[in-house]
């Protein structure tokens, strides 16, 4: 995820068409050199590791300025992609952080109407994904959720505007590249992107991560134990001969899931 505020200048050329068409091309040669490299094959006329265009690519993409550029229309505002295409309609009082094209994509991007924030499709047509009622919404590191502020309390809401977690929550950390920790007082509870977006409320005393492979512990009663694919909470011993998956813990055949 890259995004970066309204305010902030990149002193960089803006990336063209012609631009995003060189990095679509390397990305391709970079596939089909891969793909070479796993069956031990060598491709004719080709002096360069997959590694080696992995850090062109980085550095190219790195030369230009990427974001999206907002636009004025009779006093209202929208953007457009670094191609020139229109993702918001000149329609809104405001615009939220401007997102990257490579590192961002096509994710639903912030407007503001009226003084509060909504989730809008970045297609052009304008189409909200949630009503403009928070007090503002900010992209998360871990795709694809948002946090969203209403009344002083924060809530997370996924890419399509659903909410997962209602505006109750006082913190949300990063715990790792899986899953997030979020807390309302002196109680934890966790989000697990790769078991269904579950969503645990906060209820436990703590919630504690050893590793990036094992799975989350959590305290409650003064017991400790870990969280089932199901939600349930199981002591450390009965999860001592579980088969099934345990919040926190790594999942190869999920972990990469959009």
């Amino acid at each position: 995820m890259s995004v970066k505020s309204t305010t902030i200048v990149v002193n960089k050329p803006k990336a063209t068409v012609k631009n995003l068409q060189f990095v679509k091309k390397l990305d391709n040669i970079i596939d089909d050199i891969e793909k070479a490299e796993e069956n031990d094959e060598v491709i004719e006329g080709n002096r360069r590791s997959s590694y080696d265009l992995v850090m062109i690519r980085s550095q190219y993409i790195d030369r230009y300025d990427w974001y999206d550029t907002i636009f004025e229309k009779n006093g209202k505002y929208g953007t457009k992609d670094a191609t020139g295409k229109v993702l918001l309609p000149a329609k809104y009082d405001g615009i939220g952080e401007l997102c990257h094209k490579i590192y961002c994509g096509n994710i639903p991007r912030v407007a503001k109407l009226n003084g509060k924030a909504g989730l809008v499709k970045p297609d052009g047509s304008g189409e909200a994904l949630t009503p403009f009622v928070y007090d503002s919404i900010s992209y998360m590191l871990i795709e694809p959720y948002y946090t969203v502020k209403k009344d002083g309390k924060l809530g997370i809401i996924g890419k399509d505007g659903h909410v997962i977690a209602p505006c109750m929550l006082d913190e949300i950390t990063h715990a790792n590249g899986r899953c997030l920790v979020i807390r309302t007082g002196n109680k934890y509870g966790l989000l697990d992107r790769t078991c269904n977006d579950l969503y645990i409320a906060p209820q436990y005393a703590k919630v504690e991560f050893v590793d990036m492979e094992q799975p989350c512990t959590v305290t409650k009663d003064d017991v400790e134990g870990v969280i089932n694919e199901s939600g349930d909470f199981m002591t450390c011993e009965e999860a001592l001969d579980y088969e099934g998956y345990l919040v926190g813990e790594y999942n190869p055949d999920t972990f990469f899931k959009d």
